[in-house]
């Protein structure tokens, strides 16, 4: 039976060669590596598609460069098929252990330490895969090995699957909308490569960071929750007097004189890229020689005064290299927008309380004290109208993706995330410090007041019975109009500017503090005191007991004097 299927195999075309191999990977990556019904519903959204395709055209380019580079002997062929099995074998091991490919940390720890990267891989070995493992490959070695056809245009081929190969695996491995964990994983092992080299680069900017080092400390410090919003108008939030209820749960708790909300809060800048790293840093000047990388950010001094740190984004972290400054490496718990959903862009992150859920929640119950959690929401980024789930939605129509009902349904979103996260946070810890800041505002027009009817019945109001009867009628046509209407005077984006340029709307932000008990009338006192974002991670550092910071850093609210 082998020896019929050999002799079918060497009849076989090159092409049908080439498309079998490619769905014999295929199946592999589906059946042995992945969860088959995670990868059929990650491979609907248009970015894993994206990713996926061209790691199968780096594959298949792959492939042929070796058809042609290796098919002279047995060596040459056996050599040829390493570069397919050598690959797999490390990503099947990886993803039995990890859950995703092999990362640039896991080359580094490979290179440095070969014989215990192989110990580990034997002591975690999952016998079921090693058997496909061995099956899967018989295949790819029966399939490359039994061709003896000559290889036609063998030149011109090279000439045409290298370059696309190289180019690629390069644009897979560092381009920020490409994800190793949404490709095929030996085209993701390749790519880890310039990945690599790319994390060496950072990795030479930060050379100069200064080591955090602080003396022992017996005096006890509290746990900490630092949310960051996204493009939060405080002007649409009841909190701050918008007749909108938006913010329902946040109203309550500042009734109840637990949440502080400060009245003149200033954004480090309009933009996401620019406001969230210099918070982290506590940087707020101007940096044209980005100095940023070599300043030590608000985790390495909580990891060296002992502090279990998490940082959990609903957003893309490799834009624009978001994710060099936003605590990858450092921090013990790291988790990004793309690793809760295989459709995240610049635009639109995860779902915030999907997140919530999933990761902020399951995570702050086993963080142990003292304890520093930043939690990064998708928040109200433009388009408006897909970062509010439909059942929560209160205000509509919203036939207007950035429309002011979108909007406002998008900060009702947020309060309900706040108020589960708040919640949580402080059953853990009835003394925790909670700190909310969005990172930049937006420019939306606010809702109306008065509906039309409303103003039209006050107008109307002096005028005789006949007159009253006919506004009845007319006011009752009106509405129904309305209902058929496609927009109405608060689902207008003609006059949103959304976060360009330095309007107050953008960079007078809403900032809030929910601190212990003990220190809340302090606190009250100071709410109308003009403070820039980078003045949290002073106050952070304060709470940490560190008195002397590497680099000078302004110290607007100090709780010395509070205690």
């Amino acid at each position: 039976m082998l020896n019929k299927f050999i002799q079918k195999s060497k009849q076989l075309p090159e092409f049908k060669r080439f498309f079998i191999l490619i769905a014999i990977l295929f199946m592999y990556d589906v059946f042995f590596i992945r969860s088959k019904l995670s990868f059929i519903n990650n491979l609907l959204s248009g970015r894993y598609f994206v990713n996926y395709i061209l790691s199968l055209i780096v594959l298949s380019s792959l492939i042929l460069i070796i058809r042609c580079l290796f098919n002279r002997n047995t060596f040459t062929k056996l050599l040829g098929s390493l570069f397919i099995l050598a690959p797999l074998a490390i990503q099947t091991a990886h993803y039995s252990f990890y859950k995703m490919p092999i990362s640039t940390y896991g080359i580094r720890f490979f290179v440095s330490e070969p014989l215990l990267t192989i110990q580990l891989a034997f002591e975690n070995l999952n016998y079921f895969k090693i058997f496909g493992f061995i099956l899967f490959s018989l295949l790819i070695l029966l399939l490359l090995f039994t061709s003896n056809n000559q290889i036609k245009y063998k030149k011109f081929q090279l000439a045409i699957n290298f370059p696309i190969f190289v180019s690629l695996t390069i644009l897979c491995g560092m381009n920020w909308y490409l994800i190793l964990d949404y490709q095929h994983p030996i085209s993701a092992a390749y790519a880890s490569i310039p990945e690599a080299g790319r994390s060496f680069y950072f990795k030479q900017l930060k050379k100069n960071k200064p080591e955090i080092s602080l003396a022992p400390n017996s005096k006890e410090v509290p746990n900490i929750l630092w949310i960051i919003g996204e493009s939060v108008a405080k002007s649409h939030m009841s909190l701050y007097g918008y007749h909108r209820k938006t913010t329902p749960n946040l109203d309550k708790l500042k009734e109840a004189g637990i949440l502080i909300p400060f009245q003149n809060s200033v954004s480090i800048g309009p933009h996401t890229l620019i406001s969230v790293p210099y918070m982290l840093v506590g940087k707020q000047n101007i940096d044209p020689h980005g100095t940023i990388y070599s300043a030590p950010n608000i985790f390495d001094y909580a990891k060296a005064r002992g502090y279990d740190t998490a940082f959990i984004s609903s957003q893309d972290l490799r834009w624009k290299n978001f994710d060099q400054l936003s605590g990858k490496n450092i921090v013990d718990f790291y988790k990004a927008g793309t690793d809760f959903s295989a459709n995240v862009s610049v635009s639109k992150g995860a779902d915030d309380l999907k997140v919530l859920h999933t990761s902020i929640l399951p995570h702050l119950k086993q963080m142990r004290a003292p304890f520093l959690m930043i939690a990064h929401m998708d928040g109200s980024h433009y388009p408006y109208h897909i970062h509010s789930e439909k059942k929560y939605k209160k205000f509509f129509p919203e036939t207007s993706p950035n429309g002011t009902n979108a909007y406002d349904n998008t900060i009702v979103y947020s309060d309900i995330y706040l108020n589960e996260i708040i919640t949580a946070a402080r059953i853990k810890d009835p003394n925790i410090w909670i700190f909310y800041t969005t990172d930049h505002g937006q420019n939306v027009p606010l809702a109306k007041k008065d509906s039309m009817f409303k103003r039209e019945h006050e107008k109307n109001s002096s005028h005789s019975e006949n007159k009253s009867e006919r506004h009845i009628f007319s006011t009752w046509k009106e509405k129904i109009t309305a209902m058929f209407e496609k927009t109405d005077e608060n689902d207008d984006e003609g006059k949103i500017i959304f976060n360009q340029g330095y309007d107050p709307e953008i960079i007078h932000n809403a900032f809030f503090v929910l601190p212990p008990e003990p220190f809340r009338i302090k606190i009250q006192n100071k709410e109308t005191a003009p403070i820039a974002q980078s003045d949290i991670f002073a106050t952070i550092l304060d709470l940490m007991l560190i008195e002397n910071p590497v680099s000078p850093y302004r110290w607007l609210i100090s709780f010395k004097s509070y205690s």
